[in-house]
């Protein structure tokens, strides 16, 4: 199996897993899912990184833009509890 598809197909697995694993505990926060999502795909990006560099640069600048909408949710977190008190 070429290097790419392992990649591929890992990352939906480990997507379609987190998935089930979340409704089955009833979680319904999309930022939840964001979130998970974005470590998962990061954590396995590092973990191909023997990836052609033709194929690495697409990966990289959409690890660079989930990577930016993380730090948005978690900024909103904090604004959030920032207001509480």
């Amino acid at each position: 199996m070429v290097l790419y598809n392992r990649y591929l197909l890992t990352l939906a697995a480990l997507f379609a897993l987190s998935t089930a694993v979340l409704a089955g505990y009833g979680q319904e926060k999309l930022d939840a899912y964001f979130t998970l999502f974005v470590i998962e795909y990061l954590v396995v990006t590092l973990l191909f990184a023997y990836l052609h560099p033709r194929a690495r640069r697409p990966l990289d600048g959409l690890g660079y833009v989930l990577f930016g909408g993380f730090l948005v949710i978690v900024i909103l977190k904090v604004m959030e509890i920032l207001r509480r008190t």
